[in-house]
């Protein structure tokens, strides 16, 4: 499982990335509570960045 915390700062909230695809995942993902879209890379399960949507 791979977590990830929203970086809309009224937010902040963690997203649980719990599907085996997201182990090594390069793309976007959504905040389930605000709706907030950014960019993620996950390598071996480790986060290795992510940054806002443009």
């Amino acid at each position: 499982m791979v977590h990830v915390f929203c970086l809309k700062e009224k937010c902040r909230s963690v997203i649980h990335l719990d599907s085996h695809e997201y182990w090594n995942f390069k793309g976007k993902v959504k905040c389930l509570k605000c709706g907030a879209e950014f960019e993620i890379e996950v390598e071996e399960g480790k986060l290795k960045s992510s940054r806002k949507s443009d």
